[in-house]
């Protein structure tokens, strides 16, 4: 991937960030029937593995 295809990646990468965050809070404020311990672990997996995606991405941009 050149420059400004690791830069688009990351700006995908942190928008989905965003919106699983903003979806995350969203279910945990406007839910009134109790959240499940698998479906937060699922939940908590997807924001590590975003931000996991993130940092190698970051890292990569900083080395060119």
């Amino acid at each position: 991937m050149n420059k400004n295809d690791l830069q688009l990646e990351l700006k995908r990468l942190r928008d989905n960030l965003e919106d699983l965050e903003e979806t995350i809070q969203f279910n945990l404020t406007h839910t009134s029937a109790h959240i499940s311990g698998e479906k937060v672990k699922k939940d908590e997996e997807s924001l590590g593995m975003l931000k996991r995606e993130i940092a190698t991405v970051e890292q990569i941009l900083s080395q060119r």
